[in-house]
């Protein structure tokens, strides 16, 4: 409800902004309100479609933003069998690379090592 309404709003701020003169301002913030609306109105699969494009017949389930243990295990270069401490100190190693702050990494980046990790230390539990 939160994203619809913050989408909406940014949406119309941005179409407002833009007709008033103001494109270069304008067009980004309603490009974020299309992405929140966008992420809310988009159709989920459900029932036979959910686990497609996941691996065939894997038996470890999806994440909520789709990523397999195994693809979490491959971002993070871990092994199956790998602890709490080894997947804390990939997941630092590889922050310390991605980080959007560092030149290199983006906010895209980071935020699929943070998946990862905590897909992997959720697996733990």
């Amino acid at each position: 409800m939160v994203r619809i309404i913050l989408g909406g709003g940014a949406l119309l701020a941005g179409v407002i902004i833009s007709l008033r003169g103001g494109v270069i301002l304008g067009g980004p913030i309603g490009l974020f309100g299309l992405g929140l609306l966008g992420d809310v109105l988009r159709p989920r699969p459900s029932g036979a479609d959910a686990g497609k494009g996941h691996g065939s017949g894997s038996a470890t389930p999806p994440s909520r933003g789709g990523m397999s243990v195994q693809e979490a295990r491959e971002i993070l270069g871990v092994d199956a069998g790998a602890d709490a401490a080894t997947i804390r100190a990939a997941h630092r190693r590889l922050m310390k690379k991605l980080h959007p702050d560092t030149g290199e990494g983006s906010a895209a980046l980071a935020r699929q090592v943070q998946e990862a990790r905590d897909l992997l230390l959720a697996q733990l539990d």
